[in-house]
């Protein structure tokens, strides 16, 4: 069975996939010896991790080279935040899309914060020409509805579910959510897997688990409680003169 199959396949099991984002190989390796099933990256954790903004700021090339190692140093699954898919050009997109798959990538996510229209035009385009090339992506379909604060938030992402399935979406990542209610009832009304990010508020398995959530990821949260760490300890080491805390 390969990869693509094997990472679609973990958003039917009876328990949600959970993913940690990683944002080099490193990361990548700690994730895979831990058991987790698959590998997920974070754009905004490597972006920051080599001196970008997240959005799109850093290069795909850089990006690419990142995904490259990683996938390069690790064996199980990897589906990579492609944010909107660092360009507008649809021709370019699809390369964008061929390169990723060239190194083995089983998955994308790709965000709609760009609105409806545009996420659609693209996300046709990519699954067109994975159907015309005869080749596998897993699309996590990413909308921003909540975290842009549209109106009607929960209805409209239901809606959106809908046209994004039809345009060959296989899952679709909802972020911004923060209580178990309004995950529930996107969960009932979208025939689509649901990711959410597993925030302080989210953070039981379980409880989502029960909401019929499919996939729970980190974002850049784990690269920040990790850096966050290593600031505690370098802080330490510097106010006490000594590098007990090492050790």
């Amino acid at each position: 069975m390969n990869q693509y199959q094997i990472f679609y396949d973990l958003h039917y099991q009876p328990q949600p996939l959970l993913l940690a984002n990683a944002w080099n190989v490193k990361s990548a390796q700690i994730i895979e010896k831990a058991g987790f099933s698959a590998i997920a990256t974070s754009s905004g954790a490597i972006a920051d991790s080599l001196g970008y903004k997240d959005g799109e700021q850093i290069p795909f090339d850089e990006l690419l080279y990142i995904v490259k190692r990683i996938k390069a140093s690790t064996g199980i699954p990897l589906t990579v935040d492609l944010e909107r898919g660092y360009t507008n050009d649809l021709d370019v997109l699809h390369s964008h899309i061929q390169q990723m798959i060239d190194i083995g990538v089983a998955g994308i996510n790709l965000e709609d914060n760009q609105g409806e229209d545009i996420f659609l035009e693209k996300l046709k385009s990519i699954t067109n020409y994975l159907r015309e090339t005869n080749q596998k992506l897993f699309i996590n379909a990413r909308t921003d509805v909540f975290a842009q604060k549209i109106d009607h938030p929960t209805e409209t992402v239901i809606n959106r579910a809908k046209l994004y399935k039809d345009a060959g979406a296989d899952g679709l990542f909802v972020i911004g959510l923060k209580d178990t209610e309004t995950v529930r009832k996107i969960v009932s009304a979208v025939e689509l897997p649901v990711n959410v990010v597993g925030i302080s508020a989210l953070s039981s398995v379980d409880e989502l688990a029960d909401c019929g959530v499919k996939r729970i990821s980190m974002a850049g949260i784990l690269y920040g409680a990790g850096y966050g760490k290593i600031d505690e300890l370098v802080h330490s080491i510097k106010q006490e003169n000594s590098l007990s805390h090492l050790y």
